[in-house]
């Protein structure tokens, strides 16, 4: 068994420059990374055209409304939320937040709404609430004025 050797001493290893070369390989990916995402095409996000306006909105709604056909007591509360939604998005009015007598008392005082108009909409939102609060059960006829009505406010205030 002559073949096998006893253990040398250290061997000394010569000076490598591999931490060069993975220097170099760093510094080159980010060469090209800052390269890659400085020639990137900004993001196009897709803007819509424009916004609906509160007009386009409430008749949208009152559409929407008048297709699905709810309960009296929901139609009602629901047609009333949609015309002070548009007078709050329109006008600036704060008319959700508020009962109808203050709401029309705000109304009253204000000019921003002509003398018809305001009278339309009195008469709306005081029939809408006798059937929301007061139990009254209104005919079809009704029903269809109501929204007949809702629809001509928003129409004739839209400029």
């Amino acid at each position: 068994m002559e073949d096998i050797r006893d253990i040398k001493g250290l061997v000394p290893v010569p000076p490598s420059w591999w931490w060069l070369w993975a220097l170099l390989a760093l510094v080159a990916v980010v060469a090209l990374v800052w390269w890659l995402w400085s020639r990137r095409k900004p993001a196009t996000t897709a803007m819509p055209a424009s916004l609906p306006s509160p007009v386009e909105v409430a008749l949208a709604a009152l559409q929407r409304l008048r297709e699905e056909n709810p309960p009296v007591e929901v139609f009602y509360t629901r047609l009333s939320h949609i015309v002070r939604r548009y007078l709050e998005d329109r006008f600036g009015l704060r008319a959700p937040e508020r009962t109808t007598e203050e709401f029309l008392y705000e109304v009253s005082q204000d000019g921003t709404l002509q003398p018809g108009h305001k009278e339309l909409l009195g008469a709306f939102l005081q029939e809408a609430d006798l059937v929301k609060f007061a139990r009254l059960r209104p005919s079809t006829t009704d029903t269809d004025r109501a929204y007949g009505a809702a629809e001509k406010f928003v129409r004739e205030t839209e400029s």
